[in-house]
């Protein structure tokens, strides 16, 4: 792969996005003139640092650290950014101050930082290196720029009250509101930024300082998207109304120069008839006329005594009253002559209207055409008799406008009801939060387990072949088969395209040099990485596994013996008998891969190096090999099982024999047969915990549903009111689902930064590495899904419920909600306390039954008891190392057995064929294990009767049993007698916990010269 590809991403074209933008918006607010360029250059100042700051980041991600001397560019500039915000609002509220060099004190320490920057730079030029002191310095620039910005919206918030408090009106509070978007939008951008809190103390304490800059994207974006809005919105508001501040005590009188002003200025704007622009405004008009702002504010409030809106609401008034009075315009409505006046709402033209001519319209236009002369010839049109009228509507307004103010209304309701009604709003939100948490955290699990080996691009071709075993009629499944099996797969089957034959993965030795690893690998055969295609960094799955003597390493494992170094061709030693080389090099496995390794040998290496496995290739009746097979495109299984069922009858005369695939899909979640048939497996868990996501969903939901209709009195009066000026019911369930999706949506914003803080003790608690895929969009279409079918689900019920309220006996106060519109209430109420005894009673039932795990008898001692997989290597000398372990002191005993304690592998396994008592027809198979001497009292195992192994040479005559075995075999006397020719029963020993199976342990037989993959070593401590 060439060393300067870039791989660009989904977070790669956000942060392209928001860097166009960001630039964008910061040339036009630095270059476009209007009255407040010199505030709105500081912000486009501050989106040049951020475009900047997303260079740096998106040069991360795309790793442009590959390009010479990137490095080097002063991308990062952060600690700038809380005093440009902080000037620019000083100048939006202070405009007549003028900056000083006492202000330029405020970027000392981004001065500082590019000192440093270019410090580090000419060191790095010189000595070669890629700026080190300037990224050990970064932790402490960026703390510096996180208090840098808080400390500065601080102050922005102290100048924007304190421009409040300087400012005396006229005529209400309006100027109130010209700051009102840029107080809420740092107020955000501040609550925003100390999420860096929360992020640093899960990074320090949820994963040990060790996540790395990608899962800050979602932050940095957001802080990005935010810094923009509120650059685009001061680009495209009007210019900022500020009055002339008044005298606290009294007017100054008007001179005579400013009277003048005042009469030019009422004969102008009557002249120009600027008062028809419904858009107008004091900044507006003063640019049409070519004043300051400052200067038309101070005309109009000293010379006129009035403030701009009387001022222009006057003449728009005398407008209207004209145009009633002109026949003309008698086919018009009173509302279109109100906006064609330059009105641009009907509640604020009724309200002004009557506040200067103390009438409505219709009641002035009314008494205008009783009070008119009768000798007029004029003829009258019939006028409008309701001023309300639907079809009212000026001709420039359109329904889907319309629809957008109501949803924005809409929006407006909810967030004021949220804001209004804390506690309630707190309660909803905490609960949903909770319930959409647990939801999500499971989900992401169960999706996590279905996952496991989906990522095959041809997985749903892939099936290993399994055995049935008909023991007197007990069918029982086993992984493990004989080699001709594959070779009669891939010979005589067209519809198989591959077979692959495996051994075990056994833990082995990989030396290089000094450094010794102990590692997870498995002996694959040649078709292998044609079926699983596993991603190759180097190499060619066709021929890498042709060569015997070589050897496939995962990425993590050729660093951890080759550091940095190119791996291939290089010579690993395999149990200190055989050196391989590196073939190939392939990316570390994905966790949800069911089969897990660190290297790959090829199978040719097993048969150039063990002398068992040639036999094994002709013999149909050793089964301790996996085989895996591919079958051709458009074959089923279905289609070709029935084939391959009865392939080994005529070769096995002792048992009775099947062979069944399992697709490779179900290896994770349906592990368990019973009676040779698929019967579940890990998906009953799964299973499980959805349901309990979805019923602590349903709660969460219902304490939502019931929380909304407890408050149908309050809501009530709304709804009638609401009816009564003219809304209808879907309006009204609109808006309800809207407060019902606002209140999901916030409660999944809150549930999101929750299971982003749980997830380090859940990865702890099941042992996987979850994380938030921010960056599949999947994920995000999924959410989005999910809040829309939680709110609409939450918020049906109190909407359909609350909108049927009759507005007449609501208004009155006779509104009784009888037993039937309760019944729906009470029944949830049920549901709810129902589903959570449940929760409650199946907690309670599953700690309790883990506590009997961990408590109940073992049938061995675990206490100071130490296990570890031996290699080859440390099995042909066990005898020295079991006498240094004996002298060190520390350990006591020492033994060693072919499995651990107490579950015997059932890779190991035999059929006794004749016991005293065997009925005609009748086998056993049963699971066995070699262990040296010493294995009982190593491991704490107690004997029932007779005697553990002496150590002498006759043990390999002997076995011991256990309870079940003697069970199953009927013995009633089961020491002494011989249970085989060749074997006699030396001792019984009490059943474990696994006491349903049947165990046979045999004696030491285990040769030094024999290597045994698994094989087991058990320590004492002394």
């Amino acid at each position: 792969m060439n060393t300067y590809t870039l791989h660009i991403n989904f977070y790669d074209l956000a942060f392209l996005g928001t860097i166009f933008v960001g630039l964008t918006f910061a040339a036009l607010l630095f270059f476009t003139k209007s009255i407040n360029q010199p505030a709105k250059r500081f912000l486009g100042l501050a989106l040049a640092v951020m475009a900047l700051w997303m260079v740096r980041v998106s040069g991360i991600d795309i790793r442009i650290g590959n390009y010479p001397h990137t490095s080097r560019l002063p991308l990062q500039f952060s600690l700038s950014l809380g005093p440009l915000i902080f000037f620019y609002v000083l100048k939006l509220t202070r405009p007549e101050r003028k900056l000083g060099w006492k202000d330029l004190l405020h970027f000392i320490p981004v001065l500082l930082e590019l000192l440093v920057w270019m410090f580090t730079v000419k060191e790095g030029a010189n000595t070669g290196t890629d700026m080190p002191v300037f990224r050990q310095l970064t932790f402490l620039f960026q703390s510096l720029a996180f208090l840098s910005v808080i400390i500065y919206l601080y102050g922005c918030h102290w100048l924007i009250e304190n421009f409040y408090q300087r400012l005396k009106f006229n005529g209400g509070d309006r100027y109130r509101n010209e700051l009102q978007w840029l107080h809420r939008l740092l107020a955000g951008f501040g609550l925003l930024w100390l999420l860096w809190i929360p992020y640093t103390a899960v990074n320090y304490f949820g994963y040990h300082n060790q996540l790395n800059v990608y899962s800050y994207y979602p932050i940095y974006l957001i802080l990005a998207v935010t810094i923009i809005w509120i650059g685009a919105s001061a680009f495209l508001r009007p210019e900022l109304e500020l009055p002339v501040e008044m005298a606290p005590v009294s007017k100054p009188s008007a001179s005579a120069e400013l009277r003048q002003k005042g009469v030019w200025l009422k004969n102008v704007v009557k002249e120009k008839r600027y008062y028809e622009d419904p858009e107008l405004s004091l900044s507006s008009l003063a640019e049409k006329l070519g004043l300051h702002p400052h200067e038309l504010s101070r005309v109009i409030n000293i010379a006129l005594k009035k403030n701009f809106n009387d001022f222009i609401n006057e003449y728009r008034v005398k407008e209207v009253v004209r145009k009633m009075q002109d026949t003309a315009y008698d086919h018009i409505t009173l509302l279109g002559i109100a906006y064609e006046s330059g009105f641009n709402a009907q509640s604020t033209f009724s309200r002004i209207f009557k506040q200067m001519t103390g009438k409505t319209p219709l009641e002035y236009k009314n008494k205008e055409k009783k009070d008119f002369p009768s000798y007029n010839s004029r003829s009258h049109q019939q006028f409008a008799p309701v001023i309300l009228h639907r079809e009212a509507t000026p001709g420039w307004s359109s329904e889907k406008l319309t629809r957008n103010y109501m949803f924005r209304n809409y929006l407006k309701i909810a967030w004021r009801n949220m804001i209004g009604n804390k506690v309630y709003s707190a309660l909803n939100i905490t609960g949903l939060a909770a319930g959409i948490a647990v939801t999500l955290l499971i989900a992401l699990w169960a999706w996590h387990e279905y996952s496991y080996d989906r990522f095959l691009p041809n997985y749903t071709q892939l099936y290993q072949v399994k055995l049935n075993f008909d023991q007197n009629g007990n069918i029982q499944t086993q992984n493990g088969g004989c080699l001709p099996i594959a070779g009669a797969l891939r010979n005589n089957f067209p519809e198989v395209k591959y077979v692959a034959e495996t051994g075990w993965t056994f833990n082995h030795s990989l030396i290089v040099g000094d450094k010794k690893l102990y590692q997870q690998g498995m002996i694959v055969g040649s078709d292998f990485l044609k079926m699983f295609r596993f991603h190759l960094l180097s190499g060619n799955p066709a021929t890498v596994l042709n060569d015997p003597f070589s050897i496939i390493l995962t990425q993590s494992t050729a660093k951890a013996l080759f550091g940095n170094d190119d791996p291939i061709g290089k010579m690993v030693r395999i149990d200190n008998v055989h050196n391989v080389k590196v073939a190939a090099l392939m990316d570390n496995l994905p966790e949800n891969s069911t089969l897990q390794f660190s290297f790959l040998l090829p199978f040719g290496y097993w048969e150039a190096t063990e002398p068992w496995v040639k036999p094994a290739m002709t013999n149909w009746t050793y089964y301790p090999f996996n085989q895996y097979v591919e079958l051709q495109p458009g074959v089923t299984e279905e289609q070709f099982a029935p084939k391959i069922k009865n392939l080994l009858q005529g070769h096995d005369p002792i048992h009775k024999v099947e062979i069944v695939l399992q697709p490779v899909k179900n290896w994770h979640l349906y592990s368990e047969f019973k009676n040779g048939k698929g019967s579940g497996g890990f998906i009953v868990y799964v299973r499980m915990f959805c349901v309990i996501g979805a019923l602590v969903l349903l709660i969460a939901c219902i304490n939502f549903v019931n929380l909304f209709t407890a408050r149908s009195e309050k809501k009530a009066r709304e709804v009638g009111v609401r009816k009564a000026i003219g809304s209808n019911r879907a309006s009204l369930i609109l808006q309800f689902l809207t407060e019902s999706v606002l209140v999901t949506f916030i409660a999944a914003l809150f549930a999101v930064v929750i299971v982003q803080l749980s997830l380090p003790a859940f990865n702890a608690l099941t042992g996987n590495m979850l994380s938030i895929p921010y960056g599949a969009p999947l994920f995000w279409i999924l959410l989005l899904a999910f809040i829309l079918f939680t709110g609409v689900m939450a918020g049906s019920r109190p909407a359909f419920y609350l909108s049927s309220f009759n507005p007449v006996k609501v208004l009155r106060g006779a509104l009784q909600v009888g037993k039937a519109a309760a019944l729906p209430r009470k029944i949830l109420v049920v549901i709810q306390f129902t589903c959570s005894i449940a929760l409650i009673i199946g907690t309670i039932i599953i700690y309790q039954q883990i506590s009997h795990v961990k408590n109940r008898p073992t049938g061995y001692d675990a206490d100071r008891l130490v296990m570890t997989t031996m290699t080859s290597d440390l099995n042909r000398n066990y005898t020295a190392l079991k006498n240094d372990l004996l002298q060190s002191g520390f350990v006591a005993n020492v033994t060693r057995a072919s499995s651990p304690v107490p579950v015997i592998d059932f890779q190991a396994g035999c059929t006794i064929l004749n016991w005293p008592g065997k009925k005609a027809g009748e086998n056993l198979a049963m699971n066995y294990a070699s262990v040296s001497e010493d294995f009982f009292k190593t491991a704490g195992m107690k004997m029932k009767d007779g005697r553990g192994f002496a150590g002498t040479p006759d043990d390999t005559l002997h076995v011991i049993l256990n309870e079940a075995a003697v069970g199953q075999l009927r013995l009633k006397d089961p020491v002494g007698p011989g249970i085989t020719k060749t074997a006699r029963e030396a001792g019984l020993y009490e059943d474990n916990f696994r006491c349903g199976y049947q165990y046979l342990i045999r004696g030491p037989s285990i040769k030094p010269s024999q290597p045994k993959p698994g094989l087991k070593i058990f320590l004492q401590a002394g």
